[in-house]
Parts: structure tokens; C-alpha cells; sequence
């Protein structure tokens, strides 16, 4: 599925779809530009792939609300628009990939992937709601007493009959899907396809469907439905004494795209003096006018150069509006000096110093070459065992555990397990196919026992991890045993409480910055010199390999995707073998003799 481009520079009008108010609007400015050339037709194929978890999630939520008696699938029809126009006028319940018409007035084009019908129009036709799919999860549990989330099922999605939630509520940094409902709610409004206020839980609302489980449904995928009125959203205001204001969904999108119309209206027709200037986003790495925005940056650019905890779009501008541009500029700042002016602009952040300060120790680590820097002189203790085991696991895409690695240094022979090996060794419990809760929980048990064994043959052994991922999934495969005094419930507990487990990300927090960030692969290659044998190491490109080694037709490509996610694994257990090694000998220096 191809994300649609942002804007339409047909005929000088300016129509902008759902994905513009939550995009870069320089990626406006230079559809718009008469100036800039532009861009070559995309490639189908390669977006096809690139989108192709997108478009699995929506064809599966689809499917589910095309068996909803009454509905209208457009998806496989031939007259779209005149199709969409024969649904709407019959009142169907559910009309799936729809061809709404444009609104020249309100600069508005596109579809949502779902109408929902919601009582009439005030004029007594039948009344439309958009519903927009992501392949993300938008809830998120939070106690509130201001409630403004609904949930209804997929069999049945009509929003007058749906449920206030309790504790679940949409998330307010995930405002990309948000904007896109908003979007489509002000295209039905300019349409006159909107239901009055009455029945509705609320007079103004668009429902999204995300992966969530959502508890009303009794965990199952549904229907979420916001109040684009409810006041949630943290964003700056000039006016209010803290120096931000919390608005609504349907007010940010406004905002968003009436400066998007403004940033159009100008290219066109004063090019040479754009509104916007490029500033490095997230978007920037798949987004087409990428060639056209990098040579107006300055290779020292702080938005290009500082990638951990980036400064966002607003915090960049106004560190810019005072001359400070680049990691150099912010390294030698004062900034004792530069915060009474750069503070109250950037109040929509919270902890805005902290965040101008921990960017200010990059950017002179950067300027100097330094990848890690202590944060003390203390001593690092770790401690030590005859038997130490680092410990690693990886998930497949719907996150089961489908592999188990360890690296086991047992140079005293302590398992029975270690004959035959030379000490270090790799062990690995895998399976690459689909797994179900049965199969998975087969799995896991078996590394599970192994691992409890170990610890049972040597009590006082170190099992290193990094970050809490792994005992996370222990801790789940101990609840999900049954019954709760099962085998593998009894070994989990057992584990967790043996005081066996080193955390290394801890230990990395509590005495060292990294430039970029303290993320493994970062601090592995940065402290001992550790590299991985593939050249693009990384959790999202192992869930890609598995899916070969699974699913593959070809026997020989199946195997060595297998082999290749077997060696990036055990890599990462390597790596805090060796990282553990460091930093036994990264000590401080002693005190000079007096």
C-alpha cells in the first residue's frame, strides 16, 4: 500500500489529503514549489512491500466488518465513485474503501478506510462517520476521571450503542492516526454527510481501529471512538502563563492544516522566500524529497547530527531564530545565557531544560569524538561466577518467543550440557515456524528448564541480560503455565527469586552518557570494539529473517535465514560477554601517591 503523497498540485489547486497535517510541511512547500521539480512515479513494487503490514492489518479488520449484515465492500468494485455515491444514498451500515469526493473549499481530498453509518444529516439523509485503521496500538491505560474514549465490536460498530471505557484511553503522542480521523471528519462535514449530535455519546467524534485489545471487548480488536472535542493534546500557547495549553484533536488538526494551506498558497506564488526551512525528522529517511531537502542542510546540522533524543521541530526553529544551528554552535553555547530567550518558546515539552542540556552534552560529544563518557568515578562492580550466562531472546512479528540464546561461559564444566563444548559456547532453543500459545509455551519451557538447571548445578551463577526484555517474557511464561504449580511456573519463580540476574543496561545508565544513546549495539562497538558479523544487525531486521526462514518457498533461503538470525543472536550475547569484560577493567584510575 502506497502512502499517498501529502498534496495535489493539479490545475493550482491546493487539496491536501489525511496524511498532511501530521507530515513534514516542507514536503507541502515543495509539491507546491513551480521551482522543484517533480517527482518521478513512485515504485509501486518496492511501496507494495514497504507497506505490506499496513495493508494486511486493514484488509483483516475489513474483512471482519464486511460480514456486518448490510455492509458495502467497494474494495474489489470498478466505479468507485459513482459506487460510494449508490451506497451512501441506500443508508448501508458499513461502506469499506470508499470514494468520497473532494472539497475545493475546505483544500480537503481523500477517504477513510471505513464509513459508519450514525443516524441522518441534518437535512434527513443518511448520516456518515470516518473510521481509520492503523497497525499500531492508540490506547493506552490511564485513570481519568474525564472519559472520552467508546469502544464497539467490529460485528457490531454502530457508535451510539458503544461503551464509555474506563481505563483505557486514546494516546496522546500518538496523534498521527488522530489527525487522519480529524481529517475525514472535516472532509464529511464539508460534504454534509455528517449525523446530527443526536444520538451520538458525543457531538463530535471518528472512530480508529488500532491493534489493541481493548477490555470492553473482552480483549478483542474493535472499533475505538474519540471525542475530537476532548482537550488532551500538550502543545505551546503564547497566552497562557505556563507557556502551553492543552488542545483538542479537532483544534490541532485545524491548526495543522490551515498552516499547511498557508505553506501551499505561499510556494506558489512566492517560491524563492519559503515559510518553512528543512528541519531533520523522523520521516525524512523514506521520504521521496529527501534529495531536494539535504543540500539546504549544513553537514554540522543539529537536526541531521544528534539522533538520540532529538530536539523536535519546534525546539530546533527556535534554537535557529537565535543562532544556533549546528552541533558546534550548541556545544560552545552558553547556555546559562540562552535559556531565559529559548525557554519560554518551548514550554509544549516537558523538562524543555533538561532536554536543551542533555542535547548540549551531545553535541560537544559529537564535536569531540566521543562516543561514551562517564557519568562518575565510581568503581563498577559486577559481580562474578564460575558459571556466568548471557542471556538473549527474539520475537517473531506478533511477538512470540521463537528463540531462546545463550552464551555460556563454564570453563569449570558445571553442566552436564557443556561436554564436548569449548567454554564460551552458544546454545540456542529455536523454531522456525508459526507458533501458537502451545507451541510457544513447549519452547520456552524447554530453555526455561535448561536455564533452571543451571542455576540449580551452580547457585551462585550471573545470568547477564539487557534491559528487563527477557525477564519480562519470564515472567509472563510463568503466569501463563497451568496450573500455577505447574513445572514451568515453579522454575520461573525459582529464577527470579536465585538474585542471578545482571542487568547491563542498568549498570551502562547509572555510570555512562552515550552519544548515541545506550542502546547495545551502540556501547558494544563504542567500550570493548565488539562488531556484528551481519551488516545490518537489529531486532525489526531479525522479525524479517524469521519470516524467510518460516515461510520461504525456497529450502535453501529458508536455511539461511535461519542461520543468519541464529548468528545475529548469538552476537548480541556475545557482545555483553565482551562488554562485561570492559567494564570489569574500565576502572578508575587510583589516587596518586601523596
Amino acid at each position: 500500500m502506497r502512502q499517498p503523497e501529502p498534496a495535489d498540485v493539479q490545475h493550482q489547486q491546493i487539496l491536501l489529503d489525511c496524511w498532511a497535517a501530521r507530515s513534514c510541511p516542507v514536503k507541502i512547500h515543495n509539491a507546491f514549489d513551480p521551482t522543484i521539480a517533480a517527482l518521478p512515479r513512485p515504485d509501486q513494487e518496492g511501496d507494495a512491500e514497504l507497506f505490506a503490514d499496513s495493508r494486511q492489518v486493514v484488509d483483516a479488520a475489513c474483512d471482519r466488518l464486511a460480514a456486518v449484515r448490510g455492509a458495502v465492500d467497494l474494495r474489489q468494485a470498478q466505479n468507485l465513485g459513482s459506487a460510494t455515491v449508490d451506497a451512501l444514498a441506500a443508508g448501508a451500515p458499513v461502506i469499506l474503501a470508499p470514494a468520497l469526493a473532494s472539497s475545493a473549499a475546505g483544500h480537503r481530498r481523500g477517504s477513510p478506510e471505513v464509513l459508519v453509518r450514525a443516524g441522518v444529516t441534518s437535512s434527513g439523509t443518511p448520516g456518515y462517520l470516518p473510521v481509520v485503521i492503523t497497525p499500531h496500538r492508540i490506547l493506552e491505560r490511564h485513570h481519568t476521571r474525564h472519559r472520552f474514549t467508546w469502544a464497539s465490536s467490529l460485528a457490531a460498530p454502530d457508535p451510539s450503542a458503544a461503551q464509555l471505557a474506563t481505563d483505557q484511553t486514546f494516546r496522546s503522542a500518538r496523534q498521527g492516526p488522530l489527525l487522519q480521523a480529524a481529517h475525514h471528519w472535516r472532509l464529511l462535514e464539508d460534504l454534509g454527510l455528517l449525523p446530527a449530535a443526536d444520538p451520538l455519546p458525543a457531538p463530535r467524534i471518528a472512530g480508529i481501529i488500532g491493534t489493541d485489545q481493548i477490555d470492553l471487548l473482552e480483549g478483542d480488536q474493535g472499533v475505538s471512538w474519540l471525542d475530537l472535542d476532548h482537550r488532551f493534546i500538550r502543545t505551546f500557547s503564547r497566552t497562557a502563563a505556563s507557556g502551553w495549553r492543552r488542545r483538542s484533536v479537532l483544534a490541532r488538526y485545524d491548526h495543522e492544516h490551515d498552516f499547511r494551506v498557508s505553506v501551499a498558497r505561499h510556494a506558489m506564488t512566492s517560491p524563492d522566500h519559503p515559510m518553512v526551512a528543512p528541519i531533520v525528522v523522523r520521516e525524512c529517511e523514506s521520504c521521496p524529497w529527501w534529495r531536494v531537502c539535504e543540500p539546504q542542510l549544513d553537514d554540522a546540522d543539529l537536526s541531521l547530527r544528534i539522533s538520540k533524543a532529538p530536539l523536535d521541530v519546534r525546539e530546533i526553529a527556535t534554537l535557529r531564530r537565535l543562532g544556533v544551528s549546528t552541533v558546534d554552535e550548541l556545544a560552545d553555547a552558553d547556555l546559562d545565557s540562552l535559556l531565559p530567550d529559548y525557554l519560554p518558546q518551548v514550554q509544549h515539552r516537558p523538562q524543555p531544560e533538561r532536554r536543551i542540556r542533555l542535547a548540549a552534552r551531545r553535541a560537544r560529544l559529537i564535536r569531540d569524538g566521543v562516543a561514551l563518557e562517564r557519568n562518575d568515578d565510581d568503581p563498577i562492580s559486577l559481580p562474578a561466577s564460575r558459571l556466568e550466562i548471557d542471556f538473549d531472546i527474539e520475537t517473531s512479528p506478533d511477538d512470540r518467543v521463537y528463540l531462546w540464546g545463550f552464551w555460556v561461559d563454564d570453563a569449570d564444566r558445571l553442566l552436564a550440557t557443556s561436554a564436548g563444548h569449548t567454554s564460551p559456547y552458544y546454545l540456542a532453543f529455536s523454531c522456525f515456524e508459526d507458533l501458537d500459545d502451545a507451541t510457544e509455551a513447549a519452547l520456552a519451557a524447554r530453555a526455561i528448564g535448561w536455564l533452571d538447571d543451571a542455576v540449580r548445578a551452580e547457585p551462585g551463577c550471573v545470568i547477564v541480560h539487557y534491559s528487563d526484555y527477557e525477564k519480562v517474557h519470564l515472567r509472563r511464561f510463568g503466569r501463563r503455565s497451568t496450573p500455577a504449580g505447574s513445572r514451568t511456573a515453579g522454575q520461573v519463580n525459582h529464577l527470579l527469586a536465585s538474585g542471578c540476574f545482571l542487568d547491563l543496561f542498568t549498570v551502562m545508565t547509572r555510570h555512562f552518557f552515550g552519544t548515541a544513546g545506550l542502546g547495545l549495539k551502540a556501547v558494544a562497538q563504542a567500550g570493548p570494539g565488539f562488531h556484528w558479523r551481519d551488516a545490518e544487525p537489529g531486532g525489526l531486521n531479525s522479525q524479517v529473517w524469521w519470516d524467510q526462514a518460516a515461510h520461504d518457498a525456497d529450502p535453501q533461503l529458508r536455511e539461511s535465514a535461519a542461520r543468519r538470525v541464529l548468528d545475529y543472536n548469538e552476537d548480541d550475547v556475545r557482545a555483553t560477554y565482551a562488554l562485561r569484560h570492559w567494564l570489569r577493567r574500565c576502572q578508575p584510575a587510583a589516587p596518586a601517591e601523596p
